[in-house]
């Protein structure tokens, strides 16, 4: 309770006039002579018990009266929301991730979350200070400010398609909030609830209360494509005919939808496939170049997730040297995919692909050019191999190890190696903390500096394949001087099972392939994540039309909405990269209060009527002034008085005739 004229309450002190009249007013007794005193006695008790009730009665209404009086003057109000408050640091976090973009009811999910954000500035006073957060693009900045202008961020709010992280959001808005010197501070979320966008974090010392709006959307099913891989991640050759994964997720059990391939703008396949398998959908020949295209399925209240873009080099066969003294059977596989136009085999100068045997030739290679490194059977020659690394810039050596009969882990490698047996190997180990790389194949890796005596801990991050114990047996990462990869085992009958299996073929030609297509092919990117232009680009060309300057030395951040992203040398063309959106937002199943609050500590409150919602915020404010309850109350009483007063007054005029 609190008052905003407190001054008035001097006025109270007047409760004392009825106070002090009730105690010294002495009604004038009057005599009487008659027979039956003890009768006259017994009524003159009984009429004065009557007296005195009436004249409490009457100092309890008219002090009542002047204290209610009082409390009117002073304009007292109630503690809580929903009146007028003390100046407030307002955060106001807006989720417009991909999920927020559902039609529901023929109105997006995120108008729904806009037009409450409203309300909570609507209940802002121009002495509050306000930040809007968006939590699908938190590249964005958020800058105090006031009534009109947050207004007008939440108007220009749009959905991206993006994974919202409304942990981190939040986090972020309890840091701006923080700073503000004003008495007050509040955060207040809009949300659709989804699952995946609540991570659980610690608690920290100094909660800012934090108040979520939720509008949780049904997610009746839906579905959505959550990665497309052309020919199993290698780039088609030219004149060969491919294939292209789509992996369906979502769904309910039980439930098919069709599937198409467009390329170039051309519907090139078509198929009806289970939802939560992969279909495969042939495509191709296609002539040497640049093929853009992607896949689609049915719509469904959540269009966003429905397709999804690809981007590749279609090549001629890989140029490829053999440096070192090769092992019979890696030069008869050598020979197959030369003969089957999948590699040509010639000098080191103009290969894609060098292919070490002992670190052999590291020291010739080019920038653009990727090491795949062997080691060789004999364990005195490790030194050398080992000193040829550290030349060529590839942060990891090899150790001597021995394992006899161990089975490589289960992983999601394009090429099934479960079925080879690793009888010997070289622990690869790293040799010093390396900052992180673009691998234009692999997304970003980060080798984990791992010392010696730390070996076996934790497997390298660039690592591509894995032992049953958890050692790297092929990795691969970008160093100085170009991409590399690193095989654990000599590629001899003595020390694997790889040569002589089904498995040798498809896993040189992968590792060959990776290399080649380090500087030409497009990884996905997965929106509201950056990636890096070639040093000569001029302009990104966004899938809206739009061109905006870069530069190539820095990344490019705007990728807030899925399509193709073609990279401008001027007028020219040096690349086309498409962005898709994040896996986790197909999966709609929201959270639950008690989950949200698991997520972020502090909700004091998880609102998912719009009517209420003007009931939960500015919690610590001054909430309404019960002016009209006070003045009908006063009113009441004054009646009350009133009627008592009058019927002392007729009662003592009766006795007074009798």
């Amino acid at each position: 309770m609190g008052f905003l004229n407190p001054l008035f309450l001097l006025a109270g002190l007047v409760v004392l006039v009825p106070i002090i009249l009730h105690l010294f007013y002495r009604q004038e007794s009057k005599t009487f002579t008659f027979p039956a005193i003890l009768y006259l006695l017994r009524t003159e008790r009984d009429h004065a018990r009557q007296i005195r009730t009436q004249q409490l009665l009457l100092l309890l209404l008219r002090t009542a009266i002047v204290v209610l009086l009082v409390l009117l003057g002073a304009r007292m109000h109630l503690p809580g929301p929903g009146g007028s408050h003390e100046p407030t640091a307002l955060a106001l976090v807006l989720d417009n991730s991909l999920s927020t973009t559902i039609i529901d009811d023929g109105q997006r999910r995120l108008d729904t979350l806009k037009a409450v954000a409203r309300q909570s500035v609507a209940g802002a006073n121009h002495e509050d200070v306000i930040w809007v957060l968006r939590a699908g693009t938190p590249w964005e900045p958020a800058v105090p400010s006031g009534i009109v202008q947050s207004l007008a961020a939440i108007d220009a709010t749009e959905p991206g398609h993006t994974h919202g992280d409304l942990s981190s959001a939040v986090a972020r808005a309890r840091a701006l909030v923080g700073q503000s010197e004003l008495p007050n501070r509040e955060v207040h979320v809009f949300t659709d609830l989804q699952a995946t966008a609540f991570a659980e974090v610690p608690p920290t010392a100094d909660e800012v209360p934090v108040v979520v709006f939720g509008a949780p959307a049904e997610s009746r099913g839906n579905r959505g494509i959550t990665d497309i891989s052309i020919g199993d991640g290698l780039a088609p050759l030219a004149g060969r005919r491919t294939e292209a994964a789509v992996s369906i997720a979502g769904g309910v059990p039980g439930d098919t939808v069709g599937v198409r391939l467009y390329v170039g703008g051309q519907l090139r396949a078509a198929a009806t496939a289970p939802v939560g398998a992969t279909v495969r959908l042939p495509a191709g020949p296609f002539p040497p170049g640049h093929v853009t295209g992607y896949a689609e399925i049915d719509p469904d209240p959540l269009t966003a997730d429905d397709r999804r873009y690809f981007s590749f080099s279609v090549r001629d066969p890989t140029p490829v040297a053999l440096l070192g003294p090769a092992p019979f059977f890696l030069s008869e596989a050598l020979v197959v995919l030369e003969e089957s136009d999948r590699i040509s085999i010639g000098g080191a100068a103009g290969a894609a692909t060098l292919i070490s045997l002992g670190g052999e030739g590291l020291e010739r290679r080019g920038f653009s050019q990727s090491a795949f490194v062997i080691p060789l059977a004999d364990p005195s020659r490790l030194p050398a191999l080992n000193r040829r690394l550290a030349e060529a810039g590839i942060p990891y050596r090899y150790d001597l190890g021995t394992l006899e009969g161990a089975r490589i882990a289960a992983g999601d490698f394009a090429v099934d190696l479960t079925q080879v047996e690793v009888r010997r190997y070289f622990p690869m180990v790293a040799t010093a903390p390396t900052p992180a790389t673009d691998d234009p194949n692999q997304g970003p890796v980060t080798d984990n500096g791992m010392l010696p005596e730390d070996r076996g801990a934790e497997p390298p991050t660039g690592a591509l394949v894995t032992l049953a114990n958890g050692d790297p047996w092929l990795l691969s990462g970008n160093a100085a001087t170009g991409p590399y990869v690193l095989l654990a085992s000599p590629l001899g009958e003595q020390a694997t099972s790889l040569p002589v299996s089904a498995a040798m073929i498809p896993l040189l030609e992968w590792v060959i392939e990776h290399g080649a297509r380090s500087g030409s092919a497009h990884r996905e990117v997965i929106a509201g994540t950056g990636f890096r232009p070639p040093s000569t680009a001029t302009a990104v060309q966004t899938p809206d039309g739009a061109a905006h300057a870069v530069d190539g030395d820095q990344p490019y951040l705007g990728t807030a909405t899925s399509g193709l992203y073609r990279v401008f040398a001027d007028d020219s063309v040096l690349q086309t990269v498409p962005v898709n959106p994040p896996g986790l937002e197909t999966y709609l199943e929201p959270a639950s209060a008690s989950d949200v609050r698991r997520a972020i500590p502090g909700v004091s409150a998880v609102v998912e009527d719009a009517a209420a919602w003007s009931r939960h915020i500015f919690r610590a404010g001054r909430g309404p002034e019960p002016w009209r309850v006070l003045a009908v109350l006063v009113l009441a009483l004054l009646v009350v008085e009133t009627v008592v007063a009058a019927s002392r007054v007729l009662r003592a005029r009766r006795s007074e005739g009798g």
